[in-house]
């Protein structure tokens, strides 16, 4: 599985590190980060790149479709007599 999350609405990402530095800072001990400011870092990180995320998704998937779909129409036209 890639990582690297490949977001092109780069205004989206950078607002949701600028969120993420933000929260982190106001953090005082930022390595003892507890389960709530755990909650709010991924509830920042949802609500502004599961957008993108998610159409990222549905695009990938289309196009995973319509590639079986080529697919498909080759081996039925071969089926041809």
């Amino acid at each position: 599985m890639d990582k690297n999350l490949n977001i092109d609405n780069k205004e989206a990402k950078q607002k949701c590190l600028n969120e993420v530095i933000s929260r982190i800072q106001d953090i005082d001990d930022p390595s003892q980060v507890g389960l709530i400011a755990a909650q709010d870092i991924v509830d920042i990180v949802v609500e502004n790149l599961g957008p993108e995320i998610y159409n990222k998704a549905i695009f990938d998937t289309n196009k995973l479709f319509q590639n079986k779909l080529e697919d498909l129409k080759y081996e039925i036209e071969k089926l041809k007599q």
